[in-house]
């Protein structure tokens, strides 16, 4: 009795498992980082960051390069996780994490989350 309990519980937790890897999103697709398309929607996610930062003594942030980055299409739209180096002058560059959702149709693109990533 108590083997097939065993043997019973470990089928449960399999198919628990089993259910729960088919119901995670997929993830997105690699984008390539010299895309000019890319490169614009990170200068765009820079672009706006900087807009709400810029003071009399804070310079604004200039995009170094695209370091890698995912697209995942949704309904209307795509959605870019990007990470890009920036600086501002006379600092050291530093490294961000900007999501841009883009709306091709609507020529629409909205920069939802901007945040600097500590390696």
């Amino acid at each position: 009795m108590k083997f097939q309990s065993i043997v019973l519980l470990i089928v449960v937790m399999w198919a628990s498992t089993a259910m729960n890897q088919a119901i995670q999103p997929e993830s997105g697709s690699s984008v390539d980082v010299n895309d000019l398309h890319v490169i614009d929607i990170a200068n765009f996610a820079v672009t706006e960051y900087s807009k709400g930062t810029i003071t009399r003594y804070v310079s604004k942030l200039k995009l170094d390069k695209v370091i890698k980055g995912e697209s995942q299409e949704l309904a209307g739209g795509i959605n870019y996780h990007l990470i890009v180096s920036a600086s501002r002058r006379y600092q050291r560059i530093h490294n961000y994490e900007a999501v841009v959702l883009e709306k091709p149709s609507e020529h629409f693109k909205n920069l939802t989350s901007f945040k600097l990533v500590y390696a």
